[in-house]
Order: structure tokens, then C-alpha cells, then sequence
């Protein structure tokens, strides 16, 4: 068995600060989008159905594996009582101030900007928090991300908690997940749970309902998790990442091609389609792992470690910022080109600056998902 990494990956910290920069990209173009989404622009490209192809297939998954990988890290030296407890001081303040705070504004502008709902926002909330609203559904928008890294997080605890069967599951996974079979295994399975499961369950975000959806995240939560520690399986992620390149080149301009085509899903149940969306879903996550883990490993320093703390706040406070600036700069009706660049400032620096006031504030900082400040220490 290989020795286990004496250091945090800075490869995979910096997979992690930009997959969630290009997510708060990517709801920024989503104001821009032919489909249903929060609020929108007076402006909308049809062409945006096929550029959002380049990162829609692999961007969450990317996410969910490196965040298997993160909790495997920081685990390691722990117990899964103390792992338990961790977690939940980590995920559950910013769950619940999320859904409490973050969320109500976002939904309040949506239904407003729908016409559904024409009261204030304190209306909203109050109908929203009601026996009524807890049985309609309550909205998460995007804190549903927080929702399932904390349940998967949790069977995760469940199964350090029985070390042999732990122990057994990753020599499977290192087994099966070894050389060649790195590159085909995972595609066979998103291609099985995309073809099996997604004509009928879709992408809800809704925790008891999305079983496509936790088939692919929790199935690659789980892989990332059981790898984390394999520097015999990093080394084949960076072996194959040319491979993994090469195909995922390929992959993406056929995929592209079949959205265009209004009878792909019909030939074969969707079947090419499905299965060319899992090729290049996991070439495209083989090849950022493996060239991260050939060039970055080791590129640690003050930035990463700046970005590392910011982005769980950044991504709290995000999509608050970008819908509160729809709806502000929406009737000035700007150039496209000026209105995205603003709705882009806006969305990131604010981001930022909400960081760099809430990282001050000890009590402010659990809900935020940072941690509490250690004894009389104050702001770094």
C-alpha cells in the first residue's frame, strides 16, 4: 500500500477555488440563458444552450470528487466522532443561515420579477416559514450544494465508523480503479446512471427525489473519497492525462452536435447522447486531475491559502449578490456587453468584500463557513 501524503494537496485546493469561480461565472451567463432559471436579462442567446456544454457535464461532478478528496484528508488523523463533529460545525451554521437569510431575497425577487407574489419580502418569509410553506417545499437554490456535501458526509462518517468494511471497500476501488480501468469504469457507470436514471428523475435538487442526480455525485463523492490517499492512482491520473485530454476533445464538439440534433434522444433511448455526455464528463475531470497532479501539486502559498478560506463564503454569498443585481440594473436596460461586465463585478467583488468582512467578525464566521477564531486570535 502506498504512504499516505504527510501534506494537504495544494492541486486539489486549486481544483477546488476554480471550479467554484467558474460556477459563479456560469450563473452569471445563466441571466443570459434560453432556459428557465431564477431571473433574467432583458437580453438571451440561444447559442448559450450549446457553450454551456463545455463545463455543464463535468463541473459539479468535478466538485463532488474533490470534495470526497478533501474529506478523506482531513479525516485521516481523526475519529469519526470527531469527523462527525467537524462536519456539522462546518456545513450545518451555513445550511441554516442560508436557507434562513441568504435564500429568502433570491426567491422573494424571483416570484416578485414571475408575478407569483406582489407583497414585501418580509410577507414572503413569513408566508414562506409557515406550516403552509414547510409543506409546500422550502427553497434552497443553491444551498442545496451544502445540503448534500453534508449527507453524503454523513454515510461517509457512517463507514469510517466500521474500519474493516472501510478498509475493504478501498482496496476494491483501488483495484478496480487501477491503470486503463481508470479511464473506462467511470465512464461506464455515468453513462449507466445517465441512461438509466435520468429520463426519469432529472436534475431537481431535491434531496428524496434527485436519484440521477446522487447516483453521479455521491458515485464520484465516494470514488475521490476512497482514492484521496493513493499516490499508485494519482500517478495513473497523471500517465492518462493526455488520454484523458485527447478524449475529452473529442467528446465535447459530438456532444455539441447532438444537442443540436432534436432526434438524439430518440435514436436508442438517448443512448449516444448519454454516453458521450459520461465521456467527456469524466475525460474532462481525468484530465484536470491529472495535469493538476503533474504541475500544482506542490503550489502552495499565500493566494491559494487566501482563495482556499474565501471561497465557501464567496459561494454563500454569490447568487444573493447576482439576483439582487439583476434586479437593480434589469430596467436601466444597458448594453448587453456593459450589463454582463457589471453583473460580473458585482457578483465576484462583492463576494469578496462580504468575505472580507465577515472573516473579522468572530461570531459572524460559523455562519459563513469559516472557522471560529482559536483563543484571543483575531483576523489574518
Amino acid at each position: 500500500m502506498s504512504t499516505p501524503p504527510a501534506n494537504r494537496r495544494a492541486d486539489i485546493d486549486w481544483i477546488r477555488v476554480a471550479a467554484f469561480g467558474l460556477l459563479i461565472v456560469y450563473h452569471v451567463g445563466l441571466v443570459y440563458a434560453p432556459w428557465d432559471w431564477h431571473v433574467h436579462s432583458q437580453h438571451t442567446y440561444e447559442p448559450l444552450r450549446y457553450a454551456a456544454l463545455v463545463t455543464n457535464p463535468w463541473r459539479l461532478t468535478l466538485l463532488f470528487f474533490v470534495s470526497g478528496v478533501a474529506l478523506r484528508f482531513m479525516s485521516r488523523r481523526r475519529t469519526p466522532n470527531e469527523v462527525l463533529k467537524a462536519r456539522l460545525a462546518r456545513l450545518a451554521p451555513p445550511f441554516f443561515f442560508g436557507v434562513l437569510v441568504l435564500v429568502p431575497p433570491q426567491a422573494w425577487i424571483e416570484a416578485v420579477d414571475k408575478g407569483s407574489w406582489t407583497r414585501s419580502l418580509w410577507a414572503w418569509w413569513l408566508s414562506e416559514f409557515s406550516p403552509q410553506g414547510f409543506a409546500d417545499g422550502i427553497p434552497l437554490n443553491h444551498i442545496w450544494f451544502v445540503l448534500y456535501i453534508s449527507v453524503y458526509s454523513l454515510i461517509l462518517v457512517g463507514l469510517m465508523a466500521l474500519p474493516r468494511v472501510q478498509a475493504g471497500l478501498e482496496a476494491t476501488f483501488v483495484w478496480l480503479f487501477r491503470g486503463w480501468r481508470l479511464w473506462i469504469i467511470p465512464i461506464l457507470y455515468l453513462a449507466a446512471a445517465r441512461q438509466l436514471l435520468f429520463g426519469i428523475f432529472g436534475l431537481s435538487n431535491h434531496l428524496t427525489s434527485d436519484w440521477y442526480n446522487h447516483a453521479a455525485s455521491f458515485g464520484v463523492f465516494l470514488l475521490g473519497f476512497q482514492l484521496a490517499l493513493r499516490d499508485d492512482v494519482w500517478a495513473d491520473f497523471e500517465r492518462l492525462r493526455w488520454p484523458f485530454l485527447a478524449t475529452a476533445l473529442c467528446a465535447l464538439p459530438a456532444l455539441i452536435v447532438l444537442e443540436a440534433d432534436p432526434n438524439a434522444m430518440t435514436l436508442h433511448g438517448g443512448l449516444l447522447k448519454n454516453v458521450t455526455f459520461a465521456i467527456d464528463q469524466w475525460a474532462t475531470i481525468g484530465a484536470i486531475l491529472g495535469f493538476a497532479s503533474a504541475h500544482i501539486r506542490k503550489a502552495d502559498g499565500p493566494l491559494l491559502r487566501y482563495l482556499t478560506d474565501a471561497v465557501f463564503p464567496c459561494y454563500l454569498a454569490h447568487q444573493t449578490l447576482l439576483v439582487i443585481a439583476v434586479w437593480v440594473l434589469k430596467p436601466l436596460q444597458l448594453p448587453v456587453g456593459l450589463e454582463a461586465l457589471l453583473f460580473l463585478v458585482f457578483t465576484l467583488g462583492g463576494s469578496l468584500l462580504v468575505y472580507e468582512i465577515v472573516r473579522r467578525i468572530g461570531p459572524l464566521r460559523p455562519l459563513w463557513g469559516l472557522k471560529p477564531f482559536s483563543g484571543a486570535k483575531g483576523a489574518s
